[in-house]
């Protein structure tokens, strides 16, 4: 990271927005609709005419030997041994051929669009997982960065009582335990400020492996924005059909059923159309092996048909079948697994929610506490040690506050992603 690069902002949806863009293992996940699709338009290819050309140069160091009748006198049964050819021989050949039944490329065209919605489906099952996991980041970050505000503000408050208690006391109108005791709050609060700064840093560099970003950055927010998109509606009950994890095992399973299909259909013949034309050199002497050529050419079709495998196509099909069954339990477990974690995640944000609420009114009324405290100690009511009390209630209730709202945030985002209605179509 360079030093020298400015400082950007970023909201959670500038954040999220840049992550679906630039975040690498991502856009390595993005990469997968692209390569399904050039597999199914290559396995597709079949369809098309297949064309091409290959030939081959050789010499016979011993020709071929073919047996004849004797010519000379048929009927003697006598048998002559004749060798044949000529020792330089080459062949061109040029072929076309068109398939024209095939139940390989019936697979293919059966799966073709079930292989795309395969894909898709992983990446937006991937995109709902970097949104959830970016979001925890940020929130985790946005503690730290307020927990580093709020000592900070301590911190200034302190500098000026431990100033005032070192007045009084050199004033002789105070002993030295309210300096000390100023003193003492002065370094937790530095102590707290250092630890807060370096789990900032830590969470700062989490956030940004997440998303992507290698510039220096800070969070932005708007906390009543914040607070007044923290509410969902908890009766609403999880529809499986909107998880893509979900689509993604319906896919698999119809690709299972074009399989099984498949193997059933594997006593159906093989048919394609060909043409072949050739160009034959031969000579006896290996200088004008290429003076003159004999071509010929043919058309015609070619039939496969298996007849006898030893069962193979009984143990595929049936093979195939259990594969299928399989995904039909996995259908089960899924959705178990699914209403699992939707109970899970409501659970957690109805207690964070609650919790919030009553951490709300705690910092209000450490806030009212501290304000009263701080007053009676100026008018001489109260000592020292219970306006250092008072703002450590402030501090605890103030981080806690901010813990409590970043939190509530994140289980709504869990349970949204739960659900599978975290809206992704806003970041593309």
């Amino acid at each position: 990271m360079s030093a020298n690069q400015d400082t950007v902002a970023y909201s959670l949806d500038e954040i999220v927005e840049f992550s679906l863009q630039n975040q690498p293992i991502f856009r390595q996940m993005r990469l997968q609709e692209d390569i399904a699709d050039a597999q199914v338009k290559s396995d597709m290819s079949g369809w098309l005419p297949q064309a091409g050309i290959f030939a081959d140069y050789f010499r016979y160091f011993e020709q071929p030997v073919a047996i004849f009748p004797d010519f000379n006198n048929p009927e003697s049964g006598e048998f002559q041994e004749v060798r044949t050819g000529v020792p330089f021989n080459s062949n061109v050949n040029f072929f076309v051929e068109q398939s024209l039944f095939n139940n390989e490329l019936f697979l293919a065209k059966g799966q073709a669009d079930l292989r795309r919605k395969e894909a898709a489906y992983q990446v937006e099952e991937s995109k709902l997982d970097l949104i959830l996991e970016v979001g925890r980041a940020f929130y985790e970050t946005l503690l730290s960065q307020e927990q580093i505000r709020i000592n900070k503000e301590d911190l200034a408050r302190q500098e000026r009582q431990l100033k005032d208690a070192r007045l009084l006391y050199e004033a002789g109108i105070t002993d030295n335990i309210d300096y000390k005791r100023a003193t003492i709050t002065l370094q937790n609060t530095q102590a707290a400020l250092f630890e807060a700064e370096q789990d900032y840093k830590a969470r700062l560099a989490t956030l940004q492996e997440r998303s992507g970003i290698s510039h220096p950055i800070e969070l932005v927010y708007d906390e009543e924005r914040l607070i007044y998109q923290s509410s969902l509606d908890t009766l609403e009950a999880v529809d499986a059909g909107k998880r893509p994890d979900y689509q993604l095992l319906l896919t698999r399973q119809d690709l299972q059923d074009q399989e099984v299909s498949y193997f059933r259909r594997r006593y159906i013949p093989t048919l394609s159309a060909f043409f072949n034309y050739n160009i034959i050199y031969q000579t006896p002497f290996g200088n004008e092996i290429f003076n003159r050529a004999y071509p010929n050419s043919l058309a015609g079709f070619r039939l496969n048909f298996p007849i006898f495998q030893g069962g193979r196509r009984n143990h595929d099909i049936r093979a195939a079948n259990l594969e299928y069954e399989q995904l039909k339990f996995a259908e089960e477990g899924l959705l178990l697994q699914i209403n699992r974690e939707h109970e899970e995640a409501l659970s957690g944000y109805k207690s964070r929610f609650y919790e919030f609420r009553i951490l709300e009114s705690n910092k209000q009324l450490a806030e009212e506490i501290y304000n009263t405290v701080s007053l009676q100690y100026e008018e001489g009511i109260k000592n020292f040690l219970e306006v250092i009390q008072a703002e450590t209630d402030l501090r605890t209730a103030r981080i806690n506050y901010y813990n409590a709202l970043f939190r509530m945030m994140t289980s709504r985002l869990e349970v949204l992603r739960a659900r599978g209605t975290i809206d992704v179509n806003l970041y593309d």
